[in-house]
């Protein structure tokens, strides 16, 4: 008899938290799937996939309560890996890197809580470094290894 009352408790508290769960579809004109994902009472939750029109995968992103977090995956049509991201609490953190067709890295931001803050590289299809500058705080700091030189005179 002890057992009956903290389960139907529990039941009762379950039943009165249901969630309105939806799943979205858009669609281009002609018909297509553009982009699928799950609302939660209105909110993102879960994976958002977006689509080509031919039915392809264009994108992953990764939504908890409407605020984008995790990683982020971006498509060529081929198939092949374009561009990944990393989100914490709806701003980009860490590495947002694209990527050639073949693969090999094309060009690298790297963010802090959605501030430009460390290197951007950008490389040639053959590897090759073509650029590469150094931001902190979302301020440029250095050009190919040489510091950035700042006016400090304040004019009155």
């Amino acid at each position: 008899m002890r057992l009956i009352l903290p389960v139907s408790f529990c039941s009762l508290i379950l039943l009165s938290c249901s969630s309105n769960t939806e799943e979205v579809i858009l669609t281009y004109p002609t018909g297509e799937i553009s982009q699928r994902h799950t609302e939660v009472n209105g909110k993102k939750e879960g994976v958002m996939t977006e689509y080509y029109k031919d039915g392809k995968i264009k994108g992953d992103r990764l939504f908890k309560n409407d605020i984008q977090i995790g990683k982020s995956t971006f498509y060529y049509p081929s198939g092949k890996v374009k561009e990944v991201q990393y989100y914490e609490d709806g701003k980009i953190t860490g590495g947002d890197t694209l990527f050639y067709e073949t693969g090999e890295p094309e060009f690298l931001r790297t963010y802090t809580k959605g501030i430009l803050d460390g290197y951007l590289r950008k490389w040639a299809p053959d590897g090759t470094i073509i650029y590469e500058a150094k931001y902190s705080n979302d301020t440029l700091v250095e050009v190919k290894g040489e510091p950035i030189k700042r006016d400090t005179t304040i004019h009155q």
